[in-house]
């Protein structure tokens, strides 16, 4: 129940003194369900490598090591690392967690491999193209990516080119620059809506979890005039 983990996440709020970070873009997922339909995405595999960005209060992180996968957490808010820490000790020789940009930091260095590896994340709206950008361009290619994106950015992502077929006055999809930089490195499919409501606290606008797979290495000059 959506109100169960709600009161839990404000509970484990207050036990570390600090709110949701606007700065961050900080929205804490509050639907049971929605994070199982994440964690279904990812398609999990026994020996699997998750890259999880922006574990916050480890939720998330929590179902998925319920399937007994390696997880490497990348948290900015360095509020949260101890709390993460200490949440996962038990599970320290399978779950490791990082203080660190996303952004910035060289996702080499964690020892990820060509189709080796799988990122999820809840992101902050305002990071997602740069962010997708630095995964489809700069890091090993993953097996599969899943991550909770603004509603609006997730469909331009998904559109398809015109069909010269439409009758006229017909609706035409937008196929944006993002979405032909996205589709030239992989193949993106939305799994399911979200709406403001399953947040804490709720953002102005609805929510996507929009999944790559397909994922192919192409010259990176040309894909700069994409993005």
């Amino acid at each position: 129940m959506p109100n169960l983990i709600s009161h839990k996440i404000k509970d484990e709020l207050r036990q570390l003194g600090i709110e949701p970070k606007k700065s961050l873009g900080q929205n804490f997922l509050v639907n049971e369900g929605i994070y199982k339909k994440m964690v279904a995405a990812l398609e999990i595999k026994k020996n699997d490598t998750i890259v999880e960005v922006g574990p916050g209060l480890g939720t998330l992180t929590g179902y998925l090591a319920e399937s007994g996968v390696r997880i490497i957490a990348i948290e900015k808010d360095r509020r949260l690392i101890n709390w993460l820490k200490k949440k996962f000790k038990a599970f320290s020789n399978r779950i490791e967690v990082i203080e660190d940009d996303i952004l910035r930091m060289d996702v080499k260095k964690l020892g990820t491999r060509e189709n080796d590896y799988k990122v999820v994340g809840n992101i902050p709206y305002y990071i997602t193209s740069r962010l997708i950008r630095n995964i489809l361009e700069d890091w090993p290619s993953p097996k599969l990516v899943v991550l909770m994106v603004q509603k609006e950015v997730a469909q331009r992502i998904c559109a398809s080119p015109p069909h010269s077929n439409l009758s006229v006055g017909a609706s035409r999809p937008q196929m944006s620059l993002l979405a032909l930089s996205v589709q030239y490195y992989a193949t993106p499919k939305i799994v399911s809506y979200v709406s403001g409501g399953n947040f804490m606290p709720p953002p102005d606008v609805d929510s996507a979890i929009i999944k790559f797979s397909e994922f192919k290495r192409h010259d990176k000059e040309f894909s700069n005039n994409l993005f």
